[in-house]
């Protein structure tokens, strides 16, 4: 039933809602550019791990995602040697387990994520000469290895990285993204349609097994939430179908739940100052690798930055600016092909 002030409030606050978000999205989002330096970073210290760049962009390493970036940079480090098998499978040798980060002959950037990537590669190869073959377009380990690893830490593994403030952002930015569809139900509820209070709590229900029960499949997750979500959802449009709406308020709803808790969420980023620093240097990094000409990467070895291209994304675009025609000493070929690989 249209009411016109409770309809007229209800849209206020739901359109406010998305204008909360979108300044949080924008001040946060823009904080860490703001206080990048201006300085031209052409390298990377030795040691530096694919996994770091992870942890300084998003606060959290995620090794399934980085197949290929952990292949070379092992291998650059001299841990392992590539066999090319296939153009999308290699064979892996160790040649050494990485040594333990007290070591005097350790090499990282962050011991937190050294320590984590070691227990990784140890998983990997129990002892040195072992052999593995894997397809890189497939995760180099497996999810369940992955959680053991990550198990075994009492600590957090962003812990340094993001404050306790940054995990408040997100949290209040889902609770506005799921406000406009709590708004909606009690418009409803209000003019009588009591029925439309159960809408808010199946959507709840599918956003929370799709975000946070990690164990299930992904697929079915996916099957399974949006069975809950799309329910609810549903129930929100078509009840705004029957009546006067003209601010659109069942399609806004829908619109900033899903624009605002998978979308921008994402920029509501609070890193700490010393984080921004090094979030620093690898945007300047990666702009030298992007938009360098030929020239300045010819003394560029393109096996040593090769991980971080992988890291980045930005290998297809850079590539050809490099000389690729000689083959690293760690990658075996006996008839010459690179596989997809390098």
């Amino acid at each position: 039933m249209y009411k016109p002030i409770l309809y007229h409030i209800a849209g206020g606050g739901i359109y406010a809602c998305l204008l909360v978000i979108y300044i949080l999205a924008m001040f946060y989002g823009l904080r860490a550019r703001r206080n990048v330096k201006k300085e031209k970073i052409t390298s990377l210290s030795r040691g530096f791990s694919p996994l770091d760049i992870q942890r300084i962009f998003i606060g959290k390493t995620y090794p399934r995602r980085l197949t290929r970036a952990l292949i070379v940079h092992w291998a650059q480090l001299g841990y392992i040697r590539v066999k090319y098998v296939g153009r999308f499978k290699v064979k892996l040798v160790c040649r050494r387990i990485p040594p333990v980060h007290n070591d005097e002959k350790a090499v990282f950037f962050d011991r937190g994520t050294y320590v984590r990537e070691r227990d990784i590669f140890c998983a990997l190869f129990a002892r040195s000469g072992a052999e593995i073959t894997v397809n890189l377009n497939k995760p180099l380990i497996t999810s369940a290895l992955a959680k053991i690893v990550n198990e075994s830490y009492a600590a957090r593994e962003d812990e340094g990285v993001y404050s306790a403030k940054h995990y408040k952002l997100k949290v209040l930015t889902f609770v506005l993204s799921f406000t406009p569809i709590v708004i909606c139900s009690v418009y409803h509820c209000i003019t009588g349609a009591f029925t439309m209070i159960i809408p808010p709590f199946t959507i709840l229900i599918g956003m929370f097994v799709l975000r946070f029960i990690k164990n299930a499949p992904f697929f079915f997750r996916l099957l399974w939430s949006s069975i809950w979500i799309g329910a609810g959802l549903a129930l929100i449009i078509v009840s705004f179908h029957g009546m006067f709406d003209p601010l659109l308020l069942g399609y806004a709803s829908t619109v900033i739940l899903f624009l605002g808790s998978f979308v921008l969420v994402r920029f509501v980023d609070h890193r700490e100052k010393n984080n921004l620093s090094d979030y620093s240097d690898l945007v300047n990094f990666r702009r030298f690798l992007l938009f360098s000409g030929k020239d300045k990467l010819s003394a560029v070895n393109y096996y040593e930055v090769l991980p971080y291209l992988y890291a980045f994304n930005i290998k297809p675009l850079v590539k050809r600016k490099f000389a690729t025609d000689i083959l690293p000493d760690w990658f075996i070929s006996e008839d010459g092909k690179r596989g997809s690989l390098l």
